[in-house]
C-alpha cells in the first residue's frame, strides 16, 4: 500500500491554518515555499511565500481518513476531476521539494560564481568557460575568452557542465 500525494484547496486565506492542523492529525503535509524580496520601512527584507498561493500537498494512503480533511479548520476541499481526487504524479512533487524547501531557503545552487565550466550544447560546445553570476530566473551568465577579449553571455543551466 503506497502512499500518494493529493492537492487541497484551502479557504481564502488560511493556508497556514491548514497547513498547521492537517499536520496536527499527523498527516503529511508539504508546502513549498520560495524566497521573494519586499520592502517594509524602506529596508529590502527577504521572505518566505506560498508558490500556490491557497494550496496545500498532502500525503495520503487508502487507510486515510478522507472525511477528517473536510473537517479540518482551513480545508476546503480535496482537489478532483469528474468528483474523483486525482493523485499528483510523484516526480513533480520530488522535483518541487528538490527545488522549494519548507522554509522558502533556495536549495544550493548548481553552479556558483568562479567555478569553471564546460558548454554543452550550441556553437560554443566544449569551451571552457568561467561562471560570472547565476540569474534570479536561474540562467548563467559565463565569462570566456573570444579572439583574446573576455565576453560575457548567458546560458541555461542545461547547456552547462562541470569542467574537469
Amino acid at each position: 500500500m503506497s502512499a500518494h500525494w493529493y492537492l487541497l484547496q484551502c479557504r481564502p486565506m488560511q493556508q497556514d491554518r491548514a497547513e498547521q492542523h492537517l499536520q496536527n492529525q499527523d498527516f503529511q503535509t508539504f508546502v513549498p515555499r520560495h524566497p521573494v524580496k519586499r520592502v517594509r520601512r524602506g529596508k529590502y527584507i527577504t521572505v518566505a511565500e506560498h508558490l500556490f498561493p491557497g494550496y496545500v500537498f498532502i500525503q495520503l494512503d487508502e487507510h486515510s481518513d478522507w472525511r477528517a480533511l473536510n473537517a479540518t479548520r482551513g480545508v476546503s476541499r480535496v482537489v478532483s476531476f469528474n468528483g474523483r481526487p486525482h493523485p499528483v504524479p510523484q516526480d513533480l512533487i520530488a522535483e518541487l521539494q528538490r527545488r522549494f524547501s519548507e522554509d522558502g531557503v533556495p536549495p544550493k545552487p548548481l553552479f556558483e560564481p568562479g567555478e569553471k565550466v564546460q558548454i554543452t550544447e550550441g556553437c560554443f560546445r566544449h569551451v571552457e568557460a568561467i561562471v560570472k553570476a547565476v540569474t534570479a530566473d536561474e540562467r548563467i551568465i559565463v565569462l570566456m575568452n573570444i579572439m583574446h577579449t573576455q565576453q560575457a553571455i548567458t546560458l541555461e543551466v542545461t547547456q552547462l557542465a562541470k569542467a574537469g
